[in-house]
C-alpha cells in the first residue's frame, strides 16, 4: 500500500500520487528500471535537490503494476545535511525510524479512487551528477566492467575522459540489487543504462538508500502488525 498525504495535512511517507510506469521501457532490466526511467523523465532536466522516491511492485509476484511515489522529504533536509549524502541518508533513516505507524487515510471518505495495489519493493534517488556509459567509449566500457566485477573505485567516473554531466537515477530493492540509469542534459530526457545489469555494490548512496529502505520496510511491518 502506498501511503498518501491526506487533505488535513496528516503525516505521510509518500507523495499523493502513485505513478504507474508499466508503459516505460525497462532497458532489459525489468520493472525497477521502468520505475527509474519514469522518475527521470518526470523530473526532467531542471535543477532540483536530490529527490527520493519509493518504488512499488518491482519484485516477483507483484500485486499491481510497477510504479513510484515521490518521497515526502522537505528539500531543506539536503541543506541541513550540508549537502553531504551520508549525513542526508542518516537523517532520513533516523526520522523514518522514529515515526509512529500512521493510520492510512480513508480514500473512499475523501471521495478519491483507490490507487493500484502496491507493495514497497525499493527506493530510488534522482540527482544531478557525473556519469559514463558503457557504450559511449572504451573508457566508459572499462568503468562499467569494473563496476560489474567489483573493482570500481570512488573517483573513477570523475577522472574518466568519458564522464559527462547528467541526470542520474539509482535504485535499490529489497533483494539487495542496485540499478542505475542516467540521462544526458538536453531538452528531452532520454534515460539510458549507465552499465547493463543489476549490481550488488556499496558506496555512500547505495548504502544510504538501503538504510532508508530497511527503515521503511520495518515501519510497514509495524503497520501490518497493528492491522492483525
Amino acid at each position: 500500500m502506498a501511503w498518501r498525504r491526506d487533505r488535513q495535512g496528516g503525516s505521510s511517507v509518500a507523495d499523493e500520487r502513485f505513478c504507474d510506469v508499466s508503459a516505460c521501457p525497462d532497458h532489459g532490466q525489468g520493472p525497477i528500471a521502468q520505475a527509474v526511467h519514469g522518475l527521470l523523465v518526470a523530473m526532467g532536466p531542471e535543477r532540483f535537490p536530490p529527490t527520493l522516491a519509493t518504488v512499488y511492485n518491482t519484485l516477483a509476484d507483484p500485486p499491481g503494476p510497477p510504479g513510484y511515489s515521490l518521497f515526502a522529504v522537505d528539500p531543506i533536509i539536503w541543506e541541513l545535511a550540508g549537502q553531504d549524502p551520508q549525513t542526508y541518508f542518516a537523517l532520513i533513516t533516523e526520522w523514518v525510524g522514529a515515526l509512529p505507524p500512521p493510520e492510512p487515510p480513508d480514500l473512499a471518505a475523501l471521495g478519491e479512487p483507490q490507487c493500484a495495489p502496491t507493495r514497497l519493493d525499493g527506493i530510488a534517488l534522482v540527482f544531478h551528477g557525473t556519469a559514463v556509459h558503457a557504450d559511449a567509449s572504451p573508457a566508459g566500457a572499462a568503468i562499467a566492467a569494473n563496476l560489474v566485477e567489483g573493482y570500481y573505485r570512488r573517483g573513477d567516473v570523475a577522472a574518466s575522459p568519458a564522464a559527462e554531466r547528467a541526470l542520474i537515477g539509482i535504485a535499490v530493492d529489497r533483494d539487495g540489487a542496485t540499478l542505475m540509469l542516467s540521462a544526458a542534459y538536453g531538452p528531452v530526457v532520454r534515460p539510458a543504462p549507465i552499465a547493463a545489469g543489476r549490481y550488488r555494490i556499496g558506496g555512500t548512496i547505495v548504502d544510504g538508500l538501503s538504510s532508508v529502505l530497511a527503515a521503511l520496510w520495518s515501519l510497514l511491518q509495524r503497520v501490518d502488525a497493528q492491522g492483525e
